[in-house]
């Protein structure tokens, strides 16, 4: 891998980590609510589709959209690491082919 590359994978990984890191905190903290509910006071705990509403059917519908639009955003960043990876490859290779004609010279 080329160095951009390498840097471009690195941000990547630190991007997917902060979000893993967000959802887990999420949901202990929603765990630590219904904890406190069941705990004080039980008649009152919600019901799962109450505290966790993605759990709902038309919460589904919804947030299928967002996974396609996420999906779409996701493709147009790929293609242009894609693009960029290119061009650095290109770089690279007209770099190494002029050392080649400079040095035979």
């Amino acid at each position: 891998m080329t160095y951009e590359e390498i840097v471009l994978q690195a941000e990547a990984n630190v991007a997917i980590r902060k979000q893993q890191l967000e959802e887990k905190a999420m949901m202990d903290y929603k765990a630590a609510q219904l904890n406190a509910y069941g705990f004080n006071d039980p008649k009152k705990m919600p019901k799962p589709d109450q505290h966790y509403p993605f759990l709902k059917a038309e919460d589904k519908q919804e947030s299928e959209s967002v996974q396609q639009q996420d999906w779409r955003i996701n493709k147009a960043r790929m293609m242009e690491y894609t693009e960029m990876i290119k061009q650095t490859r290109e770089r690279k290779n007209k770099q190494e082919k002029e050392g080649v004609d400079h040095g035979t010279g």
